[in-house]
């Protein structure tokens, strides 16, 4: 998406930078790994392919991608890291966060969200979830995006426990063909769609929780993150 192609955002531990050529070397690497294939249903492609998949999920629309930097070291703010260059703050490159815009008659403000911690020794470490939290307050207050829906696989459980009792979303559907859960999420002014007929409403205490995190979230956006411009290293 070239609506994210050079922004930068800053929280207190993670960094989210568009997805740029420099990182698809580390990313190739990355996806070697026949466990994060299996997390993320994806299958191993050749070097040049992913330079080439990096520059078309650029200019699609219908995908928003951000790598995820981690800080580890303590001590450097938000207002340090808007005047130093990330590759020397410390930054180490750790997983990717990504929207997908999949909606059949494009309705924009539906969007299915994935993250992928790649490195091992920084999963449930808060990462993950700052960067989920990142990403659905751009999308919500940049992209329009009212509903989001997450789709992991039924081995993952520790981010299956991350969305349901973190975020509040809620499991919609179960497959045991593709072995993933589907589950969904939604803000206080979202409206159903086309095509959502049959599917059951939230709960009254599920739409409470949802909007106590959405509350939360924005909150953590205004209060918390700070923005800035893409500078090549």
């Amino acid at each position: 998406m070239r609506q994210n192609e050079n922004l930068v955002l800053i929280g207190p531990k993670a960094i989210l930078v568009p997805y740029k050529p420099e990182h698809v070397l580390v990313y190739h690497e990355w996806m070697k790994s026949p466990f994060l294939q299996e997390m993320t249903a994806s299958e191993p492609l050749t070097l040049q392919e992913e330079y080439d998949m990096q520059q078309s999920w650029h200019l699609d629309d219908n995908k928003c991608t951000f790598i995820l930097l981690a800080l580890p070291s303590p001590g450097t703010t938000s207002e340090e890291l808007k005047t130093t260059a990330l590759s020397k703050a410390g930054t180490v490159m750790i997983g990717d966060v990504n929207l997908f815009f999949n909606d059949p008659d494009n309705d924009k403000s539906c969007a299915e969200i994935e993250i992928m911690i790649a490195e091992e020794k920084y999963r449930r470490s808060g990462y993950g979830i700052e960067a989920i939290k990142m990403m659905m307050a751009y999308a919500m207050t940049e992209l329009g995006v009212e509903k989001f829906e997450a789709k992991i696989s039924l081995r993952n459980q520790p981010s299956i426990d991350m969305f349901c009792s973190k975020l509040h979303f809620r499991e919609r559907s179960v497959s045991t063909i593709f072995e993933e859960v589907t589950l969904d999420w939604k803000t206080s002014t979202a409206q159903k769609i086309v095509g959502e007929e049959d599917m059951p409403e939230p709960s009254k205490e599920e739409l409470e929780a949802m909007q106590r995190v959405e509350n939360q979230i924005l909150a953590f956006w205004e209060n918390n993150v700070h923005s800035t411009t893409w500078e090549k290293s």
